[in-house]
Parts: C-alpha cells; sequence; structure tokens
C-alpha cells in the first residue's frame, strides 16, 4: 500500500476514534470553562434560556427550566447572590448535560486550559478547517500503532529463545492484535453518545 494511501487510512481510523471516544475528550465539559457552563452563565446574563437548554436531552429539559426560573432572579440581585445563583445554575446544566450523554458526573470542576486535542477540534469548527485535526490525530495514532507493532515484531524474532521470551511474544502479540482490533471496532461503532441520544 503507498504511504499516501496509508496515510489516508490512519487519518480516517483517526477521526473515527475522535468521534468513538468522545466521551473521554468531552470530559471538559464538567469544568467552569467548558462549553455547558459558559452557555449557562450567558443564559442568566441574557435572560435566555434556549443557549443553555441545547445541552441537555427533552428529559432533562423540565428539570433545568425550574432551576434557570429559580436562579435567574437571586443572579439578578448581584453580589454573593448572583455569584450563587450562577455557581448553582452551571452545576445543574452540566449534571443534566452529563446524564444526557450517559455520563458520570462528579462535580462542576474549575475553569481550566483546553487539552490540545479540543482546542484543535473546536478552533477547526471555527475555521472550517479539518486539516490541522487529521494531522494531530494521523501522528498520534501512527506513533502508537507504530510502537506495538514493533513491539510485537521485536518480541517475534526472540520467541524461540526460552520460556521468558515466549511469553515477552505472546505479550506483544495480544497487545497489537487487540490495540487494531479495538480500533477497527471502535470505528465500526462510530461516536458512542451524544446529547438525548
Amino acid at each position: 500500500m503507498k504511504r499516501s494511501n496509508v496515510r489516508t487510512v490512519l487519518v480516517a481510523v483517526a477521526i473515527a476514534l475522535f468521534g468513538g471516544w468522545s466521551g473521554i475528550a468531552w470530559a471538559h465539559c464538567d469544568t467552569e470553562s467548558g462549553p455547558v457552563a459558559v452557555d449557562a452563565r450567558k443564559a442568566l446574563e441574557t435572560g435566555k434560556f434556549v443557549p443553555v437548554a441545547i445541552w441537555v436531552g427533552e428529559d432533562q429539559n423540565d428539570e433545568l427550566h425550574s432551576a434557570f426560573v429559580q436562579c435567574l432572579p437571586v443572579y439578578q440581585m448581584g453580589g454573593k447572590a448572583k455569584a450563587l445563583a450562577e455557581r448553582h445554575f452551571m452545576d445543574t446544566a452540566v449534571r443534566l448535560h452529563r446524564q444526557a450523554e450517559g455520563l458520570p458526573y462528579t462535580g462542576l470542576k474549575p475553569a481550566q486550559p483546553l487539552p490540545a486535542d479540543i482546542a484543535t477540534a473546536e478552533r477547526a469548527l471555527d475555521t472550517g478547517d479539518l486539516q490541522p485535526v487529521s494531522n494531530l490525530l494521523q501522528t498520534e495514532l501512527e506513533k502508537k500503532l507504530t510502537m506495538v507493532f514493533d513491539e510485537a515484531r521485536k518480541a517475534r524474532s526472540n520467541k524461540d529463545k526460552n520460556l521468558t521470551a515466549g511469553r515477552e511474544w505472546a505479550d506483544a502479540y495480544v497487545k497489537y492484535v487487540i490495540y487494531v482490533h479495538g480500533l477497527y471496532k471502535t470505528i465500526q461503532a462510530g461516536p458512542k453518545h451524544g446529547v438525548g441520544e
């Protein structure tokens, strides 16, 4: 297979994996700087519910709206009341969002910088250019796949030396094959969750 074809396949795998592991990637949703908390704050600032309602499923909508109606007048008082209402509403929105995704919620985390992969993915949405995402994922996937492949090849060449070498081969073989199979299954499965699915 030509190197360009291999690169295309690796990019496709990486993109599929990004979607498949989005629960991990979107763990930043539970931070004060994540998109759900930002839109919860914006809803209180503007008095408009819809910008935050998009992050929850229909089953969570009534609970979120009830929290919004309770928090908005407290938020508008300003001072400590505002901060308390904002925190409570962000926490409620993020908790319900995680519930809609089918993911656990362990509390609202402090604001933090985005991981490089998420920042790159979000920048691509802004610019319309997916290439930086493809490049990032391709590089990481190729690095890891090459590593497990090389380890398996090396162990295979020594497997008949003794029992220890044979076990090292078995271990490297299993890691390599399971990794490839896991990648393939993830691609076939597609994204594991969304909001309200």
